[in-house]
């Protein structure tokens, strides 16, 4: 189950007149318990308890059409981020830090955004860092399996200057 596709209702966003929830509420033909805990600087957190393990949860998620509410673990339920190659993940990475620093388009290519108007320097240098690295790291992990080697070799014929040997295998 795709955790970000399925009914759900998540306790923190509900609306303000709709909270606190009773301690019993009957949803479409289920028993649903919420709990309170206490938080460290005072107040409390209204909680779901699942209707199939008792755990506390936030959010619950609905299968199907049926009236079977539960939380994710017992949903056997995954992100959609989950079921992305580690590789695709850098990619969604790299283009949110260009997206807060004010790039429309997903391409790496592009030259790296300039700094907003209102950012710290040293907020942007620190981004760009970071961004920096992780679009080297895309790079060589992509040069690597054209050349069907490890990412390691890539780096050292980069730093022997030796770049020229690195063919592309057809």
């Amino acid at each position: 189950m795709n955790c970000d596709h399925t009914a759900q209702i998540d306790i923190r966003k509900l609306p303000k007149e709709a909270r606190p929830l009773p301690d019993v509420i009957h949803f479409q033909g289920e028993r649903i318990l919420t709990t309170w805990t206490d938080m460290h600087f005072g107040g409390r957190r209204q909680w779901f308890l699942c209707p199939s393990c008792d755990r506390r949860c936030a959010v619950i998620y609905r299968i199907g059409g049926g009236p079977l509410w539960g939380c994710r673990i017992c949903m056997d339920g995954r992100y959609a981020s989950e079921h992305k190659s580690p590789q695709d993940r850098r990619f969604q990475k790299a283009f949110k830090i260009r997206k807060r620093l004010g790039q429309t388009e997903k391409n790496l290519l592009l030259p790296f955004p300039d700094r907003p108007r209102h950012m710290h320097r040293r907020t942007y240098d620190r981004i760009r860092a970071e961004a920096k690295a992780l679009e080297l790291e895309i790079g060589l992990r992509g040069l690597a399996c054209i050349q069907r080697c490890s990412v390691e070799e890539i780096e050292e014929k980069l730093a022997e200057g030796k770049l020229h040997e690195v063919r592309v295998i057809d």
